[in-house]
């Protein structure tokens, strides 16, 4: 797959998946493998995605429309059925949330492979207080909570 059709790809996965699963925000590091540099996808509500790649940033308005990489069932959760306490850890959601928006984050990294980090950010009750989850292919996932990180397991 030619490189611009791999972001294109990167694109459309990034903004289905945001918009299934009502991210406030979500990034992608495209692992492009030891000859090229990463280059991060990152999609935010209300702007076109954006890609960077070096120290180059633009608008991927630019690039072909195709379909998204596969994704698995998303559903999305209401800020309003997330609370987080950020001094100790504890999150307070219904059963099964964090781990289904915690194996999404995971499915998105895997759909490019290699050593690609996906990141989303969820709004919770707090409108300053979002939940972040970080995921790579071989390693455990990390929620950030007001800075503070947590390993989550597998």
């Amino acid at each position: 797959m030619e490189e611009t059709d791999r972001l294109a790809l990167a694109v459309a996965t990034v903004t289905a998946f945001a918009e299934r699963a009502a991210a406030q925000r979500v990034v992608l590091v495209l692992d492009r493998g030891e000859e090229a540099a990463a280059a991060m996808v990152e999609w935010v509500p209300d702007e076109p995605p954006a890609v960077t790649e070096g120290e180059e940033t633009r608008r991927a308005t630019d690039l072909p429309e195709v379909p998204p990489a596969p994704l698995p069932e998303l559903r999305p959760a209401p800020a309003s059925a997330l609370a987080a306490d950020p001094d100790t850890g504890e999150l307070s959601a219904p059963l099964g949330t964090i781990a289904h928006l915690a194996g999404a984050v995971m499915a998105l990294a895997r759909a490019f492979g290699g050593r690609t980090v996906a990141t989303a950010e969820f709004a919770t009750r707090d409108p300053e207080l979002p939940l972040t989850i970080a995921a790579r292919e071989g390693e455990p996932m990390v929620l950030s909570l007001a800075g503070r990180l947590f390993e989550l397991p597998e």
